[in-house]
């Protein structure tokens, strides 16, 4: 649908609605109970694009499945989001480096899993040896804890990590949401990967009630060890369209939606009753180009394909100046290890057109492949490429797909796993990648060498070269190009008070959401 039919449609119905929403008080009241600081809701409703095909936290790792996984699990460690990232005690009460190689651990006390079974070491232990199983969706999570070489029990609630390296980054791998998370040992064995991946079993301060293509349902977890969360059940919604969450929004039959358009905003926030929270997510949108497919494994003609993209129309067209286009694939969480001189991609439709016409291209089609509406505003930015394409005389189309497979070109978001070089660049398209295993076959050696060195130096640097060193290959070897970091907005009622965090993790705890009216 274009936009502006969605606002058309939109619009229409507001004006229907506006009177009812804005003087009905919500089916969905507060209680009263000031336990936390905060009322309590009965049911808080989201409506999102699309729900995860499995809730194994370590078998998943997109944004559909962060949104309800930050609930469900926890890690050893918390990086808190809302203080720059810091490592703080989660699973965890206590953690002390032994030697370069050995991290010594101590667990809270009295922390239960959902089925009523007490964590202890041997969960841990478990929940690391079960990365080295070869399941399905597990690489991205076995891939950043691969410094791990063992982990010991020493007590029940006591345990060691050694590495294989030296790694300055274990603690926050460790603490990345990104498959980190601590499952149960005794009730995974018993049930298997399938079962658990239907309905599993957390520490986390709501549980799986159920679960299926269309709707989450959790449960506030009476049992658990933290701080009570204002909301006693959540349910995540799909809701595909732009136009139909936005409508459940407005006529309240949700509380809170993900990925509202910028265009949208003023629609939404026309409504007194109504409220858009936007910031600018760690979740760098990206193309990916397949170097051993058809034309794509000329570097000229992936070098035009990227000259030709004009980020910045599409930075003020589509997300209306707020996305951000990122100066090399990095994110600006890296801290003293950001570069902040590293030059934006360059924009230069003569020079593309000078690429493509030394290279072999023959006027073969080039697919541009993505899901519809799984990212916001990813139709609209596949047509303006495409177009863009077709005018430096690329045989371009876009190619709609339920299942992406990136044969030729296709679109990707690249989430930083954490706060530093290791957690993004080469975590995610470098040793043990699908980019190794499917569209970037024919990976540098150099690339290679250099992310394995630096998650294992402690120079720092050293440590800064190297990540610059992996963003000059990248760059000319273009297995893929940078677009931008997305602006993302959530739709929310008043009365409500929640915060998005960049990751795009939606954490509903005591401490991130409060009931006031």
């Amino acid at each position: 649908m274009k936009k502006t039919a969605i606002l058309l449609i939109v619009s229409m119905l507001f004006v229907i609605v506006l009177s009812a929403c804005s003087n009905k008080p919500s089916t969905n009241d507060a209680s009263g109970s000031e336990a936390t600081g905060s009322k309590e809701l009965d049911v808080l409703k989201i409506g999102v694009t699309e729900l995860p095909q499995l809730l194994d936290p370590q078998r998943t790792s997109g944004n559909t499945s962060i949104r309800i996984l930050y609930d469900i699990f926890e890690t050893i460690l918390l990086s808190d989001p809302k203080d720059k990232w810091s490592l703080k005690p989660m699973l965890a009460t206590e953690w002390k480096r032994v030697d370069d190689y050995t991290l010594d651990v101590t667990l809270r006390k009295g922390v239960k899993f959902h089925n009523g079974d007490e964590l202890k070491s041997k969960d841990v232990v478990f929940s690391f040896n079960r990365l080295h199983q070869n399941l399905p969706g597990m690489a991205d999570a076995t891939n950043m804890l691969s410094v791990v070489k063992e982990v010991q029990v020493i007590d029940d609630y006591k345990f060691r990590i050694i590495t294989n390296v030296v790694d300055p980054l274990l603690e926050q791998r460790i603490a990345s949401s990104w498959g980190s998370w601590i499952v149960p040992a005794d009730y995974l064995t018993k049930v298997g990967d399938e079962a658990f991946a239907a309905k599993p079993v957390g520490t986390g301060p709501y549980k799986v009630v159920s679960y299926s293509p269309e709707k989450v349902v959790l449960e506030r977890f009476d049992d658990y060890w933290g701080a009570k969360p204002a909301a006693k059940r959540i349910e995540y919604i799909v809701y595909n369209e732009t136009s139909t969450r936005i409508t459940a929004l407005i006529t309240g039959e949700v509380d809170l939606i993900t990925q509202v358009p910028l265009d949208q905003v003023s629609v939404i926030e026309s409504n007194k009753n109504l409220s858009v929270k936007g910031l600018n997510i760690s979740n760098m949108h990206v193309l990916t180009f397949n170097t051993t497919s058809g034309p794509l494994d000329d570097k000229k003609v992936r070098q035009a394909l990227s000259l030709s993209i004009d980020r910045q129309m599409l930075v003020d067209k589509l997300w209306q100046g707020k996305a951000v286009i990122p100066k090399g694939h990095q994110y600006s969480e890296f801290g003293d290890f950001y570069l902040s001189d590293y030059p934006t991609p360059e924009y230069n439709v003569e020079k593309a057109k000078k690429f493509l016409a030394e290279s072999s291209y023959k006027g073969e089609l080039i697919e541009y492949e993505l899901k519809s509406n799984y990212y916001t505003f990813g139709n609209e930015a596949a047509e303006a490429i495409v177009d863009m394409w077709k005018k430096i005389g690329i045989n371009a189309k876009v190619k709609f797909s339920d299942k992406v497979e990136r044969k030729s070109v296709a679109n990707w978001s690249n989430t930083m796993r954490f706060p530093d070089p290791s957690g993004g660049l080469s975590l995610l398209w470098g040793p043990g990648t699908d980019a190794e295993k499917i569209y970037w076959k024919d990976m540098t050696p150099e690339f290679l060498k250099n992310a394995k060195e630096l998650a294992s130096i402690l120079d720092p640097a050293k440590r800064k070269e190297l990540a610059k060193k992996q963003m000059q290959i990248f760059d000319d070897e273009v297995p893929g190009t940078v677009l931008y970091y997305p602006y993302e907005g959530w739709g929310i009622r008043k009365g409500l008070e929640w915060a998005p965090y960049s990751s795009q993790a939606m954490d509903f705890r005591a401490e991130n959401f409060k009931v006031l009216n």
